[in-house]
């Protein structure tokens, strides 16, 4: 498309001020640097998850009806047992950050007794990623890890006594 002059007695007769395009092209200028800014943003704050499968283990001599960790649900426990029953899924932050926490609670039959704790997790990579585990302790505290051992593999972060079932 060839480019044609325009006389400054026809910009005024047209609408197009030399003033008022120029204050448009800054106007569209920074704009686009604005959205550009607003997309590089908002990769900053959108956090890399990753899901995996949540198992419990129950070490204590009552049952646990029903647990949850944050908005995820985990089964029915019996008595020193678990690691059976995998459910779909929670999801974490790819990367650790220090001070991560979760909240657990465990549920009676039609969601009475209610208990609660918040549960700091330990730090993990991506490649730790196998399952979310949660392990009731006899001694009525909870531990959260996430790792890719099974609970009597010797890399499992729970040992010795505190992890017999």
């Amino acid at each position: 498309m060839p480019y044609h002059l325009i006389a400054p007695s026809q910009m005024r007769a047209t609408g197009s001020d030399p003033q008022h395009f120029r204050s448009g092209w800054i106007s569209a200028r920074f704009t686009a640097v604005l959205l550009m800014l607003c997309v590089l943003l908002s990769g900053c704050f959108e956090e890399e998850t990753m899901s995996m499968s949540l198992v419990g283990f129950n070490h204590r001599d009552e049952s646990i009806y029903a647990f949850s960790v944050d908005k995820a649900g985990g089964p029915y426990l019996g008595p020193h047992s678990g690691g059976g029953k995998f459910t779909c899924c929670i999801t974490i932050p790819e990367k650790y950050r220090p001070g991560m926490t979760v909240r657990v609670a465990t549920f009676e039959p039609g969601g009475v007794n209610r208990v609660e704790w918040i549960v700091p997790v330990p730090p993990y990579t991506p490649r730790d990623s196998g399952g979310f585990s949660v392990h009731f302790l006899r001694d009525g505290s909870v531990k959260v890890f996430v790792t890719r051992y099974g609970l009597r593999h010797p890399d499992y972060p729970l040992k010795g006594p505190e992890a017999e079932l």
